[in-house]
């Protein structure tokens, strides 16, 4: 526990202290939970975070504690000035309602007054001066106990960081028996510290915050006794000027809620509008992709008019040049009988056809039997010859 800690829990409430220690024990819950699964992770990287030290908190502290005396200091002088206006103030108004006799004896009273509130400033000064004094010497004392703390602190954190790594370097892995490595225990350990300087600081933010809420409190409740002293102002124009200030809070709260029903209004019709708007977009957006489709099919047909009117030309070219060369185009007489005549001379070409093989075929049969029948025919005059011999 740091020295700041230690400062602030003297003087505590018991339900303070048990809200410190269970925002602790979290704190700590959700390391061991970091920590747990760092150890399962093995070499994940983790980013820096910026270390401040002692001394700058120090520092920050006396800087803090000399710029909340200045400011009530300040505010002291501040409370002087406006005292002395509000008795400037009484004085000019009990002196225009009251008698010449009443106005010297008024005066006399608020002399006595103005008298009696400087010396209430002297005693409040002479306070202040003491509270000075008083809260140097506590700084010092709380600066000495500071010191002696961190010494402390610093031993035992050193002392429970060479236990903790002795024990790290005993552990092994439960499956391969091997002992963690160095650089994954350098990096946990510096996980560690960074996971530890997270915590200090949350806990001096929140102790800081803490103190914050307790000073705002204390001023809120000077506050409220300083408002017991307002039986000074006058009761009666103050009530007037509620009833004025209340008479105008009614007109503008009529106001408001005028605009607020033009304002809902005009909203109903920007909403009904917007819809309009939409459905007439989407519209146009249909109408837009028809068209488009439109067009594409338009230029398709206007491209297949333009190849048909090229072969309607070249169609009627050719049949005027048929025309021209085949007059019997226009008689059906005429083609009739060049049909009839087309179908006989491709009959007769078929039966040349049949007769020019078969005429191939039997000058094949011949061609083949001549030679027996030379050879037949020479046998017989051999043997006419030997016959007439004999």
């Amino acid at each position: 526990m740091s020295d700041e800690e230690a400062e602030v829990k003297e003087g505590e409430d018991p339900q303070e202290l048990q809200l410190q220690n269970d925002a602790a024990a979290i704190i700590q819950k959700y390391w061991r939970d970091s920590t747990r699964r760092g150890m399962d992770a093995m070499g994940d990287e983790e980013d820096d975070v910026p270390v401040v030290t002692e001394q700058e908190k120090k520092e920050a502290l006396i800087e803090e504690f000399k710029e909340e005396l200045k400011r009530r200091e300040r505010l002291l002088d501040e409370n002087i000035k406006m005292q002395r206006a509000l008795c400037k103030h009484f004085d000019q108004k009990k002196q225009t309602e009251q008698d010449k006799s009443s106005e010297i004896h008024n005066a006399a009273e608020a002399e006595n007054k103005y008298l009696s509130l400087l010396d209430q400033v002297r005693q409040s000064r002479i306070e202040v001066e003491g509270l000075k004094s008083q809260n140097l010497e506590d700084l010092d004392t709380a600066k000495e106990k500071m010191n002696s703390h961190q010494t402390k602190a610093d031993e035992y954190e050193l002392s429970f960081r060479n236990f903790k790594r002795e024990k790290a370097m005993l552990a092994t892995f439960s499956r391969n028996k091997k002992p963690l490595p160095k650089k994954k225990l350098e990096a946990i350990e510096t996980q560690e510290e960074k996971r530890n300087l997270e915590v200090k600081l949350a806990r001096i933010g929140y102790i800081r915050m803490r103190n914050r809420a307790k000073k705002l409190s204390d001023l809120l409740k000077e506050k409220e006794k300083l408002t017991d002293g307002l039986h000074l102002i006058d009761f009666e124009q103050l009530k007037i000027e509620n009833t004025t200030l209340n008479e105008k809070i009614e007109e503008r709260n009529e106001d408001l809620l005028k605009l607020k029903k033009k304002a809902t209004t005009t909203i109903h019709i920007l909403t009904h509008v917007k819809e309009k708007l939409q459905y007439i977009q989407g519209e146009n957006q249909g109408l837009r992709k028809q068209l488009d489709s439109l067009d594409d099919d338009l230029d398709v047909h206007r491209a297949k008019m333009s190849s048909v009117k090229r072969d309607r030309d070249v169609f009627v070219s050719e049949n005027v040049k048929m025309r021209e060369k085949m007059p019997m185009i226009g008689s059906e007489d005429l083609l009739m009988d060049y049909e009839i005549r087309k179908q006989q001379i491709e009959t007769l070409r078929i039966e040349v056809v049949e007769k020019t093989n078969r005429h191939h075929e039997l000058m094949q049969w011949i061609n083949k039997w001549q030679p027996t029948v030379h050879q037949r025919q020479a046998t017989l005059q051999k043997s006419a010859l030997n016959k007439i011999h004999a």
